[in-house]
């Protein structure tokens, strides 16, 4: 192992750090012959970030919507959306995603005053994911999952209207460096208990498939809420045998992608518990939490994440024991804090988690993964 990371380290390809402290390496195994530019190439054909293969399938987004789903979600008008952003005028833009923009909106609904929402408008490139999200969040009522208001499915226009989360999303806190390390390990929790619902609460099985900061939006109250359900999918209904899912265009962004979808293209639950645990790696690099975590609630936090990062699908937890082990090392925290008020905490420890070598099945290239991170 520190034969193949020295090797790593010589050669230095396409590596993303974040910090000192983190660290990610890709390299192919054939990479003596093949020039940095083309690895580069290929790398970004691998795995950018919702990227479909082409396709001239395109009735899925000119089908008109069921009775039921206009019933539970209400249907503006494009004028009434063009006035509450002021003619989608770019100032009121708040976030944008490959294929959509969002923007903070005032409407008038069910007779109330004025209230603010978020108003996501998708370009013709976006409107499967507009038909996606609409119909999974019909289907959705959790605290932890955003909340649809309303759509407008005009001809030329396909915009979503969702409840106002006046916090952004998780990635502007986290690059901000302001989060303490209970609020952190309280976001995540809120997290999974959301993607816990998605997987076993609703008839069918959600897998949300692009988790990452920038899909974890805040409230008024910073508690976390599920976003971004344009690239997720429906698997077998609850407590019945799962079917394999399998897709022919690349999802998610890099590191979040679960490694056996990269090397197979099959879709299951434990691909959000990967994604999960880059998320639980991303929370806590940060030089601002250095001596505020105690021991013991580390020690818990850290198996959790690698157990997460498993290379085997089989060998990864479940939501809900991910879950449920989180709360744990927060009661920990808390009460060593109750004993340890006035002081820092010190932890010495060094992780490396191997993700494995295998055949992407989008290049035909081989890879070596591994994550280097210490406290």
């Amino acid at each position: 192992m520190g034969r193949e990371l020295a090797r790593l380290q010589d050669f230095r390809l396409l590596k993303f750090q974040w910090l000192d402290s983190h660290q990610v390496f890709v390299t192919s195994e054939n990479y003596l012959s093949k020039k940095v530019s083309q690895i580069g190439t290929m790398f970004l054909n691998c795995v950018g970030m919702c990227c479909s293969k082409p396709t001239t399938n395109t009735t899925s987004s000119q089908r008109q919507f069921p009775t039921l789903i206009e019933e539970l979600c209400h249907q503006f008008s494009l004028t009434d959306l063009r006035k509450a952003t002021n003619n989608f005028d770019q100032k009121r833009v708040i976030g944008s995603g490959l294929f959509s923009e969002v923007y903070k909106g005032c409407l008038q609904h069910d007779g109330a005053s004025d209230y603010t929402v978020a108003i996501k408008r998708f370009d013709y490139q976006g409107w499967a994911a507009f038909n996606k999200e609409i119909e999974l969040l019909c289907q959705l009522r959790h605290p932890r999952c955003v909340s649809l208001i309303g759509f407008s499915n005009h001809e030329n226009e396909k915009i979503l209207v969702y409840e106002y989360m006046s916090n952004g999303s998780l990635d502007k806190h986290l690059q901000e460096g302001q989060l303490s390390w209970k609020k952190r390990l309280e976001i995540c929790i809120g997290v999974a208990r959301g993607l816990h619902y998605l997987h076993t609460g609703a008839k069918r099985s959600i897998f949300h498939c692009i988790l990452g900061p920038g899909t974890v939006l805040l409230d008024d109250q910073m508690e976390p809420k599920l976003a971004g359900f344009g690239a997720s999918e429906q698997g077998s209904r609850f407590m019945s045998k799962q079917k394999q899912i399998n897709v022919d265009r690349v999802l998610g962004c890099w590191g979040y992608t679960a490694t056996d979808y990269l090397m197979d293209g099959i879709i299951t639950a434990k691909w959000d518990v990967f994604s999960f645990g880059f998320l639980l790696l991303e929370v806590r690099i940060d030089p601002i939490i250095k001596g505020k975590i105690a021991p013991d609630c580390w020690q818990v936090f850290v198996d959790m994440m690698v157990t997460c990062l498993k290379y085997k699908p089989d060998e990864r937890p479940t939501i809900g024991e991910v879950e449920v082990q989180l709360e744990h090392a927060l009661s920990m925290q808390e009460q060593a804090d109750i004993t340890n008020s006035n002081s820092e905490y010190t932890l010495l420890s060094k992780t490396i988690i191997s993700l494995g070598v295998k055949k992407c099945i989008w290049c035909n290239q081989n890879y070596f993964l591994q994550l280097i991170f210490s406290i």
